[in-house]
């Protein structure tokens, strides 16, 4: 399915797609005034959530208040360190199939991911 992108989300699509570091709604809009000053906090945050609705990007969830942005639909996981707040892609884990778990009957598996939280290297070296 081909989506007609107003501007703005055109805007905050490619500021998704080009971060790394998975983004907050704050730090997309932040990105994408630099592209369009005349940009809200309100537009971006409606935008973000018309992209993550159609599939367009992903919304990664770190606990309560902390929703990251992602534009990386392949199948991955995340690395979440708890103390700086960075997170990094994990391609390539070896996850076992939906079947290996015991489930609810009339469960329908829709998604499996993995968020391994811990300290990143620079936090581990800070903390010594």
């Amino acid at each position: 399915m081909r989506h007609q992108l107003t501007s703005h989300r055109k805007t905050v699509f490619e500021v998704v797609k080009e971060s790394m570091d998975h983004p907050t709604a704050r730090q997309v809009f932040d990105r994408a005034a630099q592209k369009a000053p005349r940009l809200s906090f309100a537009t971006v945050y409606n935008s973000l959530k018309y992209l993550s609705d159609h599939g367009l990007i992903r919304q990664v969830s770190f606990g309560e208040d902390s929703i990251r942005y992602d534009g990386t639909l392949s199948r991955h996981d995340h690395l979440f360190c708890r103390n700086c707040h960075h997170v990094s892609d994990l391609m390539d884990m070896a996850i076992p199939s939906t079947n290996s778990f015991s489930l609810p009957a009339g469960f329908k598996v829709e998604e499996v991911s993995l968020k391994i939280s811990g300290l990143c290297e620079g936090c581990q070296q800070a903390k010594n």
